[in-house]
């Protein structure tokens, strides 16, 4: 190698290793930009959270007063068959016992579908809630161009600003959406 592709390799190694001193701090000082959320809060102070919660507590009592009827039901054929017992033909014991057995057979089916029922509805209507918490949030972090959003439901995290938290506007852009809606 002559001196003089020496001198010109030397010079490039300093060109890159100058404008590697000059950027590399900017790049590390740079600021990520991050949110905070508290999704739970979110849901349960959001206007359509709180009519989610009114209808599913709705439901809960329907089905536990239709539950409530048909355990008096029940209660009313075993009372008749005990306080009657002596006085009744087997043939007729037979009978109210059958109709007693069915009685409990479609009260625990009832219990069952109408729970079953009441999950997947309760799990539709926090999953389409969210879903529509998230379009907000996405849309925030497209305008104030947020990295991170943590959420404090889940995340764990300690500590933070609370100037980080986008919860109450989150809720308010959320409600305002539901009523430019209707």
């Amino acid at each position: 190698m002559t001196n003089q592709a020496i001198l010109t390799a030397k010079r490039i190694f300093l060109i890159f290793l100058i404008t590697g001193l000059i950027i590399l701090p900017g790049l590390a000082q740079s600021q990520i930009t991050v949110a905070i959320i508290n999704s739970q809060k979110a849901f349960d102070e959001s206007t359509e959270g709180q009519k989610a919660v009114a209808i599913l507590q709705e439901r809960e009592e329907q089905m536990k007063s239709q539950l409530k009827k048909l355990d008096e039901e029940i209660k009313k054929l075993k009372d008749r068959l005990a306080s009657q017992r002596l006085t009744l033909s087997t043939e007729v014991q037979s009978q109210l016992q059958l109709e007693i057995d069915q009685k409990e057979a479609a009260r625990l089916k009832y219990e069952q579908e109408s729970s079953h029922d009441f999950e997947q509805f309760k799990s539709q209507l926090i999953k389409r809630i969210r879903d529509e918490m998230l379009a907000i949030i996405d849309d925030l972090v497209k305008e104030r161009d947020y990295e991170l959003v943590f959420d404090l439901s889940g995340s764990g995290l300690i500590h933070y600003k609370p100037e980080l938290d986008i919860t109450d506007e989150v809720i308010k852009l959320y409600d305002l959406s539901k009523v430019t809606k209707r």
